[in-house]
């Protein structure tokens, strides 16, 4: 055997290695037993316990660094449990060990040829990070239980689009279902939880879970399945019914009813007030003389400047009543919609209340508002809608073309970029979809985009 320190040959005689003195007893030993819990890693798998899988394997390499066929199948459980990024780390790590006849090799080989589809597993592990994040925040002890539930509402959503996305990723569903069990709906909490329990038959959290829910119950049955590969995948959560942004969307809405009530106002002050003080004044004026004109003339003017003095006042105004209106928007999470009512807004002459107001959510909203279109175009793009994707992704950059030096505005940019590249090669726009790979290989903040680009680029 190798030794499993120097790689040096180990001879059935040797008490230690020739190369580097170890123990050769001891390497046999550590040997035995990382090939033996590898053997019980198959077996679990069997049963469909990828989690005790999971251990047994890491068990497995903590005895022996190079066992291959171990570092293998943890990344197909990783996968398994649609962790994209774990499995690529332990293929990447055995492939540094051997790099020929290596399974490994296959696996990165084959997600290179699928690289759009493990492009959208590691979207949906993004946007789980992105609801764990928001999570964190959120303080259920707070007596405003309508705005927790709004909040966890939002959650949700957010998971809901990683999960479509992402269908096998475990810890989005069992992060869903936590969230269904502070808003009191058990039974959606329970559906999901039997669906992590029948991938992985000993998820702790899903146990837990599963032992709230249900705690005088025995643990829903388990079907045996004998190959990890052919095991049916975790329960595929329906995508959410994500915000409207058509021409009827809430907002537009209550503008259109808004505009409506300002036209039938002014009918009315104009049929029951303008036109019988017309009448009056031109029965008089009949029989006036030059003077009343004159000083007709003069009451014009100030009534000329009073009224551009009056629309002075009704843009601030308006302003003002966007910027109140935004600040709800962005209370109850609706960003896009904020941002559409604030961005570029020309805040002079408004009031130092007003101008506070705008000033303490203008980030949050543009760098969510922008983040909520990126989203919305990634779906539009995965469901083959390129026109409309183009459309969110190109007001996406809108809001944030002016990143600055913001990273996280950088980022939301240069994936807009990264997309609008897609979509170009898609169309086979070939020096367009380069131009933009080219911007997110040098400028996009996150290294893993740099690489995709980097692939789109050699394959251009």
């Amino acid at each position: 055997m190798k030794c499993l320190r120097c790689g040096g040959e180990i001879h059935r005689n040797d008490r230690l290695c020739r190369s580097c003195g170890s123990d050769a007893a001891v390497m046999i030993k550590l040997k035995g037993i990382s090939d033996k819990y590898y053997n019980r890693a198959i077996d679990l798998i069997k049963f469909s316990n990828l989690t005790a899988a999971l251990y047994c394997l890491k068990q497995s390499i903590a005895c022996n660094k190079k066992n291959i066929n171990a570092r293998n199948l943890i990344g197909l459980v990783y996968l398994e449990m649609g962790e994209t990024g774990e499995a690529f780390k332990h293929w990447l790590l055995s492939a540094s060990y051997k790099k020929t006849d290596n399974k490994a090799l296959e696996y990165m080989e084959y997600s290179k040829e699928n690289i759009v589809e493990f492009d959208k597993m590691d979207m949906g592990v993004k946007m789980y990070n992105e609801a764990l994040a928001m999570l964190k925040t959120v303080n259920i002890k707070s007596d405003d239980t309508e705005k927790i539930r709004r909040y966890i509402d939002t959650v949700i959503n957010k998971l809901k689009g990683a999960l479509d996305f992402n269908p096998r990723l475990l810890k989005a569903v069992n992060l869903m279902t936590l969230c269904y069990i502070i808003i009191g709906e058990r039974s959606k909490a329970l559906e999901l939880t039997k669906s992590v329990l029948y991938t992985d038959t000993a998820n702790p959290q899903a146990s837990l879970h599963y032992n709230i829910l249900c705690p005088d119950r025995t643990r829903p049955p388990i079907k045996i399945t004998g190959n990890i590969e052919q095991k049916k995948k975790t329960t595929e959560v329906q995508p959410p019914p994500m915000e409207e942004q058509g021409p009827f969307t809430s907002m537009m809405f209550m503008e259109a009813a808004a505009f409506l009530i300002g036209v039938l106002a002014c009918a009315a002050v104009f049929v029951f007030l303008i036109i019988p003080g017309i009448r009056q004044s031109g029965g008089a004026g009949s029989s006036g003389s030059g003077e009343a004109a004159v000083s007709g003339s003069a009451v014009s003017e100030a009534g000329s400047e009073g009224a551009s003095s009056g629309n002075l006042s009704a843009d601030i105004a308006a302003r003002e009543a966007d910027i109140k209106r935004a600040k709800e928007l962005y209370d109850a999470f609706y960003y896009i919609d904020a941002c559409g009512l604030i961005f570029g807004m020309d805040t002079r002459g408004i009031s130092s209340e007003s101008l506070e107001i705008y000033n303490s959510i203008i980030y949050n909203v543009t760098l969510n508002g922008a983040n909520g279109l990126v989203d919305l175009g990634r779906k539009s793009y995965n469901e083959g809608d390129s026109e409309s994707a183009e459309i969110f992704f190109n007001k996406a950059l809108t809001y944030s073309d002016e990143a600055g030096d913001d990273e996280e505005l950088l980022k939301t940019k240069y994936t807009a970029l990264f997309y609008l590249g897609r979509i170009a090669m898609d169309r086979q726009e070939n020096d367009t979809a380069r131009e933009l790979f080219e911007q997110v290989k040098e400028n996009h903040p996150d290294r893993r985009y740099q690489s995709y680009a980097e692939g789109y680029l050699n394959s251009l």
